[in-house]
C-alpha cells in the first residue's frame, strides 16, 4: 500500500499514482499519457498536441514501458512494464498499464509512483514525427511509454494506480476484474490488449476519464512571448549570466528566465551548435528540464553551458589548436605511449629441415626474429588563467546589453590564448633566448611561458632563411627539411603564416594567376586554400620577427612561416575551460574567472621546419 506521507513530492498535476488497492492487482498504473492543448496551451518546448495529431495507435499491439525513456544511467532500456489500455478522448490519451513487478527496478519505479513523484512521457521515432511552424504536432507516432520525474506535459500526465484511484472516488474495482470482451475495431484508434481484445469506449470503466477531475487542476504553464527582455541572448549568454548574477544573492532567476534558456539550450543542441555533453539535464520531449512551478531544477547544469561552449569554440574557431589530437590526461604527468622503430621483414626459404622448427638453436629458424620498438612522450599539463573584476554598478545599471560583449570577450581572450601558446610557447627565462623577448628577459607569468611549443623546435631544428619575399618555391624548400616520411604526406602537414606574410603570398605569381593554378588562383578566390596540396592558415597570434626569427620588444618587421607535421604533435588536457563567477560582497563587485590546463608535446624532434626573415 502506499504510504499515508510522501517523502518524494512532484507537481500535483504531473505525479503518478497507484490504481492497485489489494496485491491482485498490483502494479496496475493508469493517466494521460498525451494531453490536447493548443496556441495558447504548449508543453515545455512550445508545441502541442491536439485531437488531430497522428499518434499511430493502431500501429502496435503492445507499447513497452520504460523509465526516463531508456536514458536512465542505472535502468538504461530495460522494459518494466507494458501499455494494456490507450483510448483517446477530449482530454487526451488515456493509458493504462501494468508493471513487472518481478523486475527490481520496477518495484522501485512503483514505489516512487505511491510517493506521487512521476508522470506520463510519450516516446517517439524522430524521423517520422512532424512539427508545424506554429507548434502544432502533426505527427507523433508513439513507440513506448515512459514514466518520468519531468514530463514535457505538465497538465494532466499523472501515472494512478486504477485500483486505489476507484477507491478513492468511491466507485467499485469489480469491473477491473471483469475479463474484457472481443470487439470490432472501434471508430478512433485503440490498441489491442495482450488477450488480443480491443479496448473501446463501451468496455473501458467509465470511471478512468474521470479520474484526473479528482486532482488539484495546475496553472497554466507560462508560455514564452516571441520577444521577452532576453531576446537577444543566446543560450551561452543567458548561461554566463545566469551564472554572473546568481553568485550575488541578489538576484533568482525567474521560471520565465528559466524556461527560455532552456528551450534555447534545447535548440542550440538540436542544431549542433551547443556540446550536449555539457548539457546533461537537457530538456527533450521524453526528460523535461523544468516544472512550472520548480525554479531551481537544471540549474546546476547552466555553468556548464558557457563553460563548454568555451572549450567548442577554441576546438571549432581557432587556427591552431584544430590541427592536433586532443587526448585527456588521466594524471598529470602522463606519458602517452607511442609507435618506435619498426619490426623488419626478411627474404626467406622454404622450411625443408626438421631442425628449422626449434627455436632453442640460434640462427636456426629459418625466419629471423625483430622486435617493434615503442616510446612514450611525457605530457605536463600546465595552466593558463584570466580574472576579469565587474562593479555592481555596472551589473544594476547596464547587465543585458553588456552580456554578450563580456561573455565573447572572456571566450575570445581564452582561446587565443592557447592558440598562441601552442605556437609561441618557450620556456626560457633568461635576458636573450626567448623566441618571443630575445632582446630581454620575458615578464614574469608571460603565458609563453607554459611550454615549448611550433617555433621553438621548428627554430632549432629545420630552418630555412628567405632574405627576401615569399615564394611557392620557398614554401617547398622548407617543408622538405623535414624528414620525408613527413613531408611526403601533404595531407598531414599544415602552414602557418602571419597576416602579412600570407598577403604577399597572395602577390606570388605561381599562385596569383589562372594559368598557374587554374580556377584556384589567388586573383579569383583572393585566398590561398594550398600549395602542393599544404593548407595555408593564417593566425593572429604569429608575430612578426627579427631577420633571426625571433621577436624583439620593438622593430619587429619580417614575418615567417611555420610548417608542421600535424599527426607528430598531441594536445594534452587535464582541465578544460573552466569558468566560475564569484560575488565579492566587500568589494560589491564580481570577479571572473576563467582556466584550464592543458600541455602539448612533439613526437620526435622533426615535425616542423620553418621558413623566416621574409619580407613583407
Amino acid at each position: 500500500m502506499p504510504p499515508s506521507t510522501p517523502s518524494i513530492r512532484a507537481l500535483a498535476s504531473t505525479t503518478v499514482k497507484a490504481l492497485d488497492a489489494d496485491a491482485a492487482h498490483a502494479g496496475r498504473i493508469g493517466g494521460y499519457l498525451v494531453v490536447w492543448g493548443d496556441a495558447a496551451q504548449r508543453d515545455l518546448h512550445g508545441e502541442y498536441f491536439s485531437p488531430g495529431t497522428d499518434l499511430g495507435l493502431d500501429w502496435y499491439p503492445r507499447r513497452p514501458v520504460l523509465y526516463q525513456h531508456g536514458l536512465d544511467g542505472a535502468l538504461g532500456p530495460d522494459i518494466i512494464g507494458q501499455i494494456e489500455v490507450m483510448q483517446p478522448d477530449d482530454v487526451g490519451v488515456w493509458v493504462e498499464a501494468q508493471l513487472d513487478l518481478r523486475n527490481r527496478w520496477a518495484k522501485n519505479v512503483l514505489d516512487l509512483v505511491y510517493r506521487q513523484a512521476l508522470g506520463w512521457s510519450s516516446g517517439s521515432l524522430p524521423h517520422l514525427v512532424e512539427v508545424a511552424a506554429d507548434g502544432h504536432i502533426t505527427r507523433w507516432p508513439i513507440v513506448e511509454a515512459s514514466l518520468t520525474p519531468t514530463p514535457a506535459e505538465p497538465r494532466y500526465t499523472d501515472a494512478v494506480t486504477v485500483k486505489a484511484a476507484f477507491a478513492a472516488l468511491g466507485l467499485s474495482p469489480d469491473r477491473l476484474d471483469a475479463p474484457v470482451p472481443a470487439a470490432s475495431a472501434p471508430d478512433s484508434p485503440s490498441v489491442t490488449e495482450p488477450t488480443g481484445g480491443i479496448m473501446t469506449d463501451q468496455t473501458l470503466p467509465t470511471g478512468i476519464k474521470r479520474l484526473p477531475a479528482a486532482q488539484p487542476t495546475p496553472q497554466r504553464a507560462p508560455t514564452i512571448a516571441v520577444r521577452s527582455r532576453y531576446a537577444q541572448l543566446d543560450a551561452v549568454d543567458m548561461a554566463f549570466m545566469h551564472t554572473w548574477l546568481s553568485r550575488s544573492g541578489q538576484w533568482t532567476p525567474s521560471t520565465a528566465f528559466m524556461r527560455e534558456l532552456a528551450d534555447k539550450t534545447y535548440q542550440a543542441v538540436a542544431q549542433g551548435d551547443l556540446d550536449a555533453a555539457a548539457v546533461r539535464e537537457l530538456p527533450i520531449k521524453s526528460d523535461e528540464l523544468m516544472h512550472t512551478t520548480n525554479e531551481t531544477l537544471g540549474q546546476e547544469w547552466v555553468p556548464d553551458v558557457w563553460s563548454s561552449e568555451l572549450w567548442r569554440k577554441a576546438r571549432a574557431e581557432n587556427v591552431v589548436l584544430p590541427l592536433f589530437r586532443v587526448i585527456e590526461m588521466p594524471s598529470n604527468p602522463f606519458e602517452l605511449p607511442i609507435s618506435g622503430t619498426d619490426p623488419t621483414v626478411y627474404f626467406v626459404g622454404e622450411t625443408t629441415d626438421e631442425d628449422d622448427l626449434s627455436l632453442a638453436t640460434a640462427n636456426a629458424n629459418p625466419i629471423p626474429d625483430s622486435t617493434i620498438g615503442s616510446g612514450s612522450v611525457t605530457l605536463t599539463a600546465k595552466k593558463l588563467a584570466l580574472r576579469v573584476g565587474f562593479s555592481a554598478e555596472l551589473v544594476e545599471d547596464a547587465v543585458i546589453p553588456l552580456i554578450s560583449l563580456y561573455r565573447e570577450q572572456a571566450l575570445r581572450v581564452m582561446a587565443d590564448a592557447i592558440d598562441n601558446v601552442l605556437l609561441n610557447g618557450d620556456t626560457v627565462t633568461a635576458a636573450t633566448g626567448n623566441i618571443n623577448s630575445d632582446d630581454a628577459a620575458p615578464t614574469a607569468k608571460s603565458k609563453y611561458l607554459a611550454f615549448d611549443g611550433l617555433r621553438k623546435l621548428a627554430l632549432a631544428q629545420h630552418t630555412k632563411d628567405a632574405d627576401g619575399a615569399p615564394s611557392v618555391a620557398l614554401l617547398r624548400t622548407t617543408r622538405f627539411l623535414m624528414p620525408g616520411r613527413y613531408a611526403l604526406r601533404p595531407k598531414d602537414c599544415a602552414w602557418i603564416v602571419d597576416g602579412s606574410t600570407y598577403a604577399a603570398l597572395l602577390s606570388d605569381t605561381s599562385l596569383a594567376t589562372v594559368d598557374k593554378f587554374g580556377p584556384y588562383a589567388s586573383v579569383i578566390n583572393g585566398e590561398i586554400a594550398k600549395v602542393d596540396g599544404v593548407p595555408v592558415l593564417v593566425s593572429s597570434e604569429m608575430p612578426l620577427t627579427q631577420a633571426d626569427g625571433k621577436a624583439d620588444s620593438t622593430g619587429n618587421t619580417l614575418g615567417q612561416g611555420v610548417c608542421v607535421y600535424r599527426p607528430g604533435w598531441v594536445v594534452g588536457y587535464r582541465r578544460r575551460v573552466a569558468a566560475t563567477m564569484s560575488y565579492l560582497p566587500y568589494y560589491d563587485a564580481y570577479q571572473m574567472v576563467a582556466t584550464v590546463r592543458l600541455a602539448f608535446a612533439p613526437f620526435d624532434n622533426d615535425v616542423a621546419s620553418v621558413l623566416y626573415n621574409i619580407t613583407v
